[in-house]
């Protein structure tokens, strides 16, 4: 499984705990590299902020973030909304994620992401969310997705 047996025991618990699951995540592989950090959750969504770094920026000296960045926030926001539905943490697989982006992350911004898994089925889970820098009035990107369930 992974290096860190508290991360395997908190994949295998009951209750989705999202806080202490990032907290340990962010110690391991791409939690680690992109530095996800768990913001805030309530019944029916989830908030992950990505903050700015040099290395994550797309175009050398441009400062803005690459969306490549931003896509893996909202992936892991959106599957990260899911196991919160279902109230624990499963496999699951990004079948489909849109993202229409409005506008860069610049130098200095951290990005946040808020989604929410809006409906279950047996199979697939339904997702959506948006990523602003500080205004959700002024968004940097919206996400729709299907996650497939893999118990």
């Amino acid at each position: 499984m992974n290096d860190i047996p508290e991360l395997d025991a908190a994949k295998r618990g009951g209750d989705f705990d999202p806080e202490r699951f990032f907290e340990l995540a962010r110690t391991v592989g791409h939690g680690r590299a992109l530095g996800l950090e768990f913001r805030a959750a309530q019944e029916g969504w989830i908030e992950l902020a990505l903050p700015w770094r040099e290395e994550l920026v797309g175009v050398k000296g441009s400062g803005v973030l690459a969306s490549g960045a931003i896509l893996s926030l909202l992936d892991t926001c959106g599957g990260a909304s899911v196991w919160l539905a279902i109230g624990r943490y499963q496999p699951i697989v990004t079948i489909d994620l849109r993202l229409d982006y409005f506008r860069p992350a610049l130098k200095g911004e951290t990005v946040i992401a808020r989604c929410r898994c809006d409906k279950l089925t047996r199979q697939i889970a339904f997702v959506s969310g948006f990523a602003h820098t500080g205004d959700p009035e002024r968004l940097v990107a919206r996400a729709t997705g299907t996650f497939m369930l893999n118990p």
